[in-house]
């Protein structure tokens, strides 16, 4: 009787998939959803052709989308939560876990694919685009890396509120069967969505070393390494001395210690502070809690920075406290969260005021609000090398530093190290 009801289950979940997930459907969704990933991929190739033609894939890819049924929105949305960030899976090999990359990968591809699905309820076009334009501004667990504004920092449009606006009218407008609607208003949108100028942004005034390591995660907290990578640094500090520049940025966990318990360390970095302001990411510990932080180390003093918005599931559970402790005990060893900071770091060289951003936090939108000059973040990329995130970190930076005009000095382990100044209109690059 039990098997008979158990067949019977499978048979009528068959049927459901079969009515409402067809092959085109699921084709479809799927082209929709990777062309409006395109940015991702393409960046990597830094070819102005292909850096014109990708925001016009993203309309397509946004075209395609609003009007699939329900079924293809929720397909649509899986696929996006798989292409964007099937990478996030990647960190549970360092807890050992690998096993969980998998099912990691599906609760990522299920939770986007539910976002899209709501976004799908309206009949009408028109309301269907609003939803889903809107589904970029809702932030999962506080993630907020599904950011549409950033699909256009390829390309001619503006990567801004405004610019996405009329890239989703555009979309609708060719959506209708009217050739006279569609073809002009479609045009006129496009034109409206041009970014029309460059901003020139502040910059530092002096030199600065940006560092760059490849160390990866596997061996990063080794502690029988921990001596070589400590003596690293410090030659790379006397290196950058010698060479008579003002500021040295080393990357998060650079030092792969708790520096609050290193006072030997402290006064040795202090020393050469006195001829080279120096930015290094390392632990801190204090009260029984834990900090990812950036240490500043000028003119013979030291002060410690801490993170204020932690990763998701990476340096907090996003859940109530009851829940927290027993993912962390499942997951983690039962290891605790990080503790943040209150507030930003902010801090002067030269009297160039500077913002300090470690990671996670250089994505945020709230790091860019305030009053300061520039902003110098490090970034540990080992978790997720190989993969995509590195560049989809990158142009979530462009977008912000373009939004808000500012430049950012990237000191980057795993991935490229860079200045990141706001997008120049697409004809000045020529």
């Amino acid at each position: 009787m039990l098997k008979n009801q158990r067949f019977a289950w499978i048979s009528l979940f068959v049927r459901f998939l079969n009515g409402h997930f067809s092959t085109k459907i699921i084709i479809k969704a799927f082209v929709g959803a990777f062309l409006l990933s395109n940015f991702i991929f393409l960046s990597l190739f830094e070819n102005l052709l292909l850096n014109f033609i990708s925001p016009f894939l993203t309309l397509t890819g946004i075209y395609i989308i609003i009007n699939l049924s329900r079924a293809g929105f929720f397909t649509a949305g899986f696929f996006i939560g798989i292409l964007w960030f099937y990478w996030i899976s990647f960190s549970f090999i360092y807890y050992d876990l690998i096993w969980l990359i998998p099912f990691v990968i599906l609760f990522v591809a299920i939770v986007y694919g539910f976002m899209f699905w709501v976004a799908s309820f309206p009949s009408f076009v028109v309301l269907r685009a609003v939803l889903l334009f809107l589904v970029s501004y809702v932030h999962p667990f506080g993630f907020n890396w599904f950011n549409l504004e950033a699909t256009l920092v390829l390309g001619v449009f503006e990567p801004s509120t405004r610019g996405l606006i009329f890239i989703f009218l555009a979309a609708i407008f060719l959506s209708l069967k009217s050739k006279f609607l569609k073809f002009i208003p479609t045009f006129i949108c496009l034109i409206a969505a041009l970014q029309f100028k460059s901003s020139e942004a502040k910059t530092l005034p002096f030199d600065v070393e940006l560092i760059n390591t490849d160390v990866t995660q596997r061996v990063r907290w080794d502690k029988s390494l921990r001596m070589e990578f400590t003596n690293e640094n410090l030659d790379l500090i006397n290196n950058a001395i010698a060479e008579q520049k003002r500021l040295i940025v080393l990357p998060e966990s650079s030092f792969p210690l708790f520096m609050t318990n290193e006072p030997l360390l402290v006064d040795e970095l202090k020393e050469l502070s006195k001829k080279i302001t120096i930015v290094a990411g390392a632990l801190a510990y204090e009260n029984k809690q834990i900090y990812n932080s950036a240490f500043l180390f000028q003119d013979g003093n030291l002060r410690r920075m801490d993170k204020k918005f932690l990763v998701p599931f990476g340096e907090e559970i996003p859940l109530p406290n009851f829940m927290q402790d027993a993912v962390n005990k499942l997951f983690f060893g039962g290891a605790s969260d990080f503790k943040k900071a209150e507030n930003f770091s902010d801090y002067e060289v030269d009297g160039v005021k500077i913002r300090n951003a470690i990671c996670y936090e250089a994505t945020r939108e709230e790091l860019y609000k305030g009053e300061f000059d520039v902003v110098v973040a490090i970034t540990n990329n080992g978790w997720f090398v190989p993969s995509s995130e590195p560049v989809l970190q990158r142009l979530l930076i462009k977008h912000l530093a373009t939004k808000y005009n500012k430049t950012v000095y990237h000191s980057v382990n795993g991935s490229k190290s860079e200045i990141i100044k706001p997008k120049k209109v697409f004809w000045d690059e020529f």
